[in-house]
């Protein structure tokens, strides 16, 4: 059964990755499915944007300066107010061993970029709606 929140796409969603290209893609996509985006361009930015607006999902690239992903999935994980926030990891390094790095450190699902954004949405969907696939 969907909630409210997926039927209605009014989920607040932050988008962590320091290409722009990628933020401003991913942004027009779910602002188009009523999706409301904040961006992050590092992780510690991430982090005080976490802090801040307590997202209901974040999409998070791995490799950035300052504080990678795994910095801030490591972070997120230890924090009693934003561990539960699920995190949907990207990297263009999709090495076995990379993959189990990120979700040894707390990544909720893990996709290959580039990543198509309607693949985005359907994970980020699948989190919202509390559905977990170790498969992904």
């Amino acid at each position: 059964m969907s909630s409210p929140l997926i039927e209605t796409g009014a989920g607040h969603i932050l988008i962590v990755d320091d290409h722009p290209d990628t933020r401003i893609i991913l942004r027009h996509y779910f602002e188009a499915k009523g999706f409301n985006v904040r961006e992050a361009h590092d992780g510690i930015e991430a982090l005080a944007e976490m802090r801040a607006s307590r997202p209901d999902a974040v999409i998070l690239d791995i490799q950035m300066p300052h504080l990678d992903g795994i910095g801030v999935l490591k972070a997120v994980r230890s924090d009693e107010v934003l561990r539960e926030i699920p995190i949907l990891a990207l990297s263009a390094h999709a090495l076995s061993d990379e993959v189990q790095r990120i979700k040894d450190a707390g990544a909720d699902r893990y996709l290959a970029k580039p990543a198509d954004p309607k693949s985005v949405l359907a994970t980020i969907k699948q989190l919202l709606e509390g559905q977990d696939d170790e498969d992904s």
